[in-house]
């Protein structure tokens, strides 16, 4: 009766699937910055773009905001591209009144315009709050295990991602099929390894070594049991 309990068990715990263990799958995405930073544990830096006092383009240029630097290429247009400051020109991308990235992108018969953000330090964490983003804006980066792209979708507020464990990025773009204005601003950027991430990762092997164990350690006290009966 034992063998027949603890042979099958065994099998299966051998056979189980190579997706078995558990991860912090990726990248993770957030509409509130809370559970974004609750996630990361540590925003390395902000970037606010409140220490610009005139406008500044990034127009088929570089741009130095502190730990980050902003380019673009392709044609502009209605002069985006450009950090924006009060009085500002795009109301509808400027709520709060302070200053902000205005990002330009389309993709037409002319080419393809495309803003892009370099980080000083690689970066495993995005966040920021954006103003009249469309559906089609795509930010695309590349890691170690290729290129990918996300997609954020229509939104007037915060929207962040967080890369696979042990994943970097040195930069991230953003393109549209089509032509889309729209505001960008309190970025928030992480650097570090979540220390959550290494932690929710099981090592597999170890993990199928402990069940089988605790499978023969029921089969002996079982059998130990009968004996004492």
């Amino acid at each position: 009766m034992l063998k027949r309990i603890l042979i099958p068990l065994v099998i299966a715990i051998i056979t189980l699937p190579a997706g078995a263990s558990e991860s912090l799958a990726g990248p993770l995405t957030f509409t509130r910055s809370i559970g974004f930073k609750n996630t990361l544990g540590t925003i390395d830096h902000t970037v606010d773009f409140n220490s610009f006092a005139g406008d500044a383009l990034f127009q088929n240029g570089k741009l130095d905001a502190g730990p980050i630097t902003l380019s673009s290429t392709g044609a502009s247009h209605n002069s985006l591209n450009k950090i924006e400051v009060s009085p500002f020109r795009f109301e509808i991308i400027a709520p709060s009144h302070t200053p902000f990235a205005a990002l330009y992108l389309e993709t037409s018969a002319t080419g393809t315009t495309t803003a892009t953000m370099s980080f000083d330090v690689p970066i495993i964490g995005f966040g920021a709050t954006f103003r009249a983003l469309q559906r089609d804006t795509v930010i695309s980066y590349t890691t170690a295990t290729g290129s990918k792209t996300i997609v954020p979708g229509i939104t007037n507020r915060f929207f962040g991602f967080i890369l696979e464990p042990a994943e970097f990025i040195s930069s991230l773009t953003f393109s549209a099929p089509v032509a889309n204005g729209f505001g960008i601003d309190n970025i928030l950027l992480a650097n570090a390894i979540i220390p959550s991430a290494a932690a929710a990762t099981v090592d597999e092997p170890n993990s199928l070594v402990l069940m089988l164990m605790g499978v023969l350690g029921l089969g002996w006290l079982l059998r130990k049991t009968r004996k004492a009966c």
